[in-house]
């Protein structure tokens, strides 16, 4: 029993205020994780973005080629015979052939770009139009 003004009483001590050194640990512990988890998945996303740039810049390239190859006519590729060529734009490589057929032209078109280790392979055949 505790004595107040001359009472006794029953009970505990009035409550403190504020945080025992334990609990501010704790918190600064799961505070650290919290932050070492958002700091690793900031890193993750970032390279998928830089990752998603290359493709799309392959994606245009490969798409270049198609628009560029469509518009060329059949007499002129027959002449010539099957054309190849590289080119390297933005840190992705190209790679492409065109193929004469009947009344076809076939474009096979290959990009490759870190970090991918496989080429992304594109075949197209394009109608002649003249």
């Amino acid at each position: 029993m505790t004595r107040r003004r001359g009472k006794f009483r029953r009970g505990f001590p009035k409550a403190r205020k504020g945080l025992t050194i334990i609990e501010v640990i704790l918190a600064m512990i799961i505070l650290t994780f919290g932050l070492l988890g958002m700091a690793g998945f900031s890193m993750t996303l970032s390279k998928q973005f830089k990752s998603s740039g290359k493709q799309e810049t392959a994606a245009l390239m490969v798409q270049s080629r198609i628009d560029s190859i469509a518009s060329i006519r059949c007499q002129l590729l027959a002449a010539s015979g099957t054309q190849t060529g590289t080119v390297t734009r933005l840190g992705v490589t190209e790679r492409w052939s065109i193929t004469d057929g009947d009344d076809i032209k076939t474009l096979l078109d290959s990009v490759t770009f870190t970090p991918r280790t496989q080429p992304l392979v594109y075949r197209s055949i394009i109608p002649c139009r003249d």
